[in-house]
């Protein structure tokens, strides 16, 4: 009999599930679950991971990732460089502010539709989860703040919000950091924060130099199409900033994403390209799918997500894509049973995508 038992908020933690692959498909496969960039990386981030490739990978990186701060600072006019901290994917951000700043006793906030790593995380660190209700899946300032209590340690807000792709404001996220108490470690997921371009970048920066409790946490998995390479990184106070290094792991990023990191984040043709691209297709699908009957709110992200009026429409779309080699995201998961998110692919995959789901809408 096995004597080896994990701790109980362990048990009660349920595992990511993650967009997933669609294996045994004959012909080419959509891939429009995982919001992938259908560009793939810069080009110059391809050269920069051939060249160190053969330049020694028996090394270990630096420890302090000098290099890769540096860059990140200089290309998001960040004027200390020992404020940014550097991740395997913005998913370990989240983990190790968790076991910094909430343990058992504690909560963690984030809202009713939110990015699911951050419960997972909550639990896994015995931290109590707790979700602020949305009104159409959009954050609230007055709900969020009607969810505080002085157990609240972190609150996570992804803005613009995965898997709704809805966002508040720049005025509301400021007003809402007015008034969150000083107990509350306010973190700003801006996974998806590039599609809205520079100014908005500069203002979430900004948003942390406002408050010393602020954090902003960024990714190189999406418009940047590094997701294979798991590299993510933040912009903290110093103070969070020290804390958060004396946990992280030695060499938590590999050599290949740090060299791909510093060349893609430079690279503003790249971005510009994948960004004008999703604009044009995130507009065009949205009203694709709205003349289809299949009611689409505006999306502030890569993605869209459509309505179907009953959870077992959704699941029969899902399944319909599924069998033409085309996967998007059921966000059942999610607390959205009757929706489906579509990632903006290549405009090849795009349109396939909506002449399945117009055929589909015929038929059922």
């Amino acid at each position: 009999m096995n004597t080896i038992k994990p701790l109980d908020h362990i048990t009660h933690t349920k595992s990511y599930v993650p967009g997933g692959k669609l294996h045994g498909a004959t012909g080419p496969v959509a891939m429009l679950a995982s919001n992938e960039n259908p560009f793939g990386p810069s080009p110059l981030a391809v050269e920069a991971i051939r060249k160190a490739a053969g330049e020694g990978l028996q090394v270990y990186p630096d420890p302090d990732y000098t290099a890769l701060r540096e860059a990140i600072a200089k290309a998001k006019g960040i004027a200390d460089a020992s404020r940014v901290v550097t991740s395997a994917g913005s998913d370990e951000i989240i983990h190790l502010l968790t076991q910094c700043y909430a343990g058992p006793g504690d909560e963690v906030l984030f809202t009713e539709h939110a990015f699911s790593m951050y419960e997972v995380s909550a639990r896994a660190h015995g931290a109590a989860a707790i979700k602020a209700p949305e009104t159409d899946m959009t954050a609230g300032v007055n709900s969020i703040l009607g969810a505080v209590s002085p157990k609240t340690r972190i609150l996570f807000l992804a803005n613009p919000n995965n898997p709704t792709g809805t966002m508040l404001s720049l005025d509301a996220l400021k007003s809402l950091q007015d008034v969150l108490p000083p107990h509350v470690l306010f973190v700003v997921d801006g996974a998806y924060s590039e599609y809205l371009g520079p100014d908005y970048e500069a203002a979430l920066r900004d948003l942390v130099d406002r408050r010393d409790t602020t954090v902003m946490m960024r990714t190189f998995s999406k418009i940047y199409g590094l997701a294979a390479l798991r590299l993510g990184w933040a912009y903290m106070p110093k103070a969070i900033a020290d804390t958060y290094q004396r946990i992280r792991g030695p060499f938590n990023v590999n050599t290949l994403a740090v060299e791909a990191g510093i060349a893609s984040v430079g690279d503003d043709a790249f971005l510009t390209l994948s960004r004008d691209h999703n604009t044009a297709w995130r507009g065009t699908m949205t009203d694709a799918l709205n003349a289809m009957g299949l009611p689409t709110a505006p999306s502030h992200a890569n993605f869209v997500v459509c309505e179907f009026g009953a959870a077992e429409r959704a699941a029969a779309a899902h399944q319909y894509l599924k069998d033409q080699s085309i996967l998007v995201r059921a966000i059942a998961g999610y607390g959205l049973p009757t929706k489906l998110r579509i990632t903006i692919g290549s405009a090849e995959d795009n349109t396939r995508c909506l002449e399945a789901l117009k055929a589909f809408t015929a038929s059922r």
